[in-house]
C-alpha cells in the first residue's frame, strides 16, 4: 500500500477527530498537572481527572463510532494506535517525573511501543497487513489509565494524611510491566504468524 492512499478517503470524521484531539490536548494535560502539583488540595485535581477520564472514554468511543457510523479509514486504523501510544507514554513520563513511577518500567514501555510501531508500520505499509488487537493490549490501556489516575491522586492522599503500602508506586508499575510483557509475547506470536503465513488471526 502506498502512503498517499491513506489520504484518498474522507479522513475528517468524528472518529479521527477524537483520536487527534487526544494528542492535541497533551500540552493541556502537562500544564494542568503542573498547576495541580502546586496546589494538590485545589480544584485543579478534578479538572485533571476529568481530562484523563475524557481521554480514556474517547479511546473507546472513537473505535465504536468508526464501526457504528461506517467511518473506518486507513488513517484512523494507523493513527489511533499511534495516538494511544503517545498519550500513554506522555502520561507515564509525567508520572515518572513527578509521582514516583519507576523509570525502568517506563523505559520498558518505551521500548515496547517503539518495537510495536516499527513492526506494525512494516506490516501495514510493506505487506498491506495489520495485526489484530488482543486482550492484553486492552488490559494494558486500562491498567495505565488506572495507574495514572492513582499516581495523580497520591499528592492529594498525602495532603489528607493518608499513608500506607497501598500508595507505593511499585504496585501499579509491576501490574503494568507484567501486562505489557504478556502483551508483547502475544503480539509477537501474532506478527510471526503474519510474516510466515500472511494470517491475521488474533491471539
Amino acid at each position: 500500500m502506498k502512503f498517499s492512499e491513506v489520504f484518498e478517503e474522507k479522513i475528517w470524521n468524528a472518529s479521527n477527530i477524537l483520536t487527534m484531539t487526544r494528542m492535541i490536548l497533551l500540552p493541556v494535560y502537562v500544564w494542568l498537572g503542573g498547576a495541580y502539583r502546586e496546589d494538590p488540595g485545589g480544584p485543579m485535581l478534578w479538572v485533571l481527572l476529568s481530562l484523563i477520564s475524557g481521554a480514556v472514554i474517547s479511546d473507546f468511543l472513537d473505535g465504536f463510532l468508526a464501526r457504528k457510523l461506517h467511518q473506518i479509514t486507513k488513517l484512523g486504523q494507523y493513527l489511533d494506535p499511534i495516538s494511544d501510544k503517545t498519550v500513554t507514554l506522555v502520561a507515564m513520563l509525567d508520572c515518572a517525573l513527578h509521582y514516583g513511577f519507576p523509570w525502568f518500567v517506563f523505559g520498558f514501555c518505551v521500548f515496547r511501543e517503539i518495537l510495536g510501531v516499527w513492526v506494525g508500520s512494516y506490516l501495514y505499509f510493506k505487506r498491506d497487513m495489520q495485526g489484530s488487537p488482543n486482550m492484553w493490549g486492552k488490559f494494558g490501556v486500562g491498567a495505565v489509565a488506572l495507574s495514572v489516575i492513582w499516581h495523580v491522586l497520591t499528592p492529594y492522599f498525602k495532603l489528607k494524611g493518608l499513608t500506607g503500602i497501598w500508595l507505593d508506586a511499585w504496585i501499579s508499575a509491576a501490574l503494568i510491566f507484567f501486562i505489557f510483557l504478556a502483551g508483547m509475547i502475544a503480539y509477537g506470536r501474532t506478527y510471526w504468524r503474519i510474516i510466515l503465513h500472511g494470517k491475521t488471526k488474533s491471539t
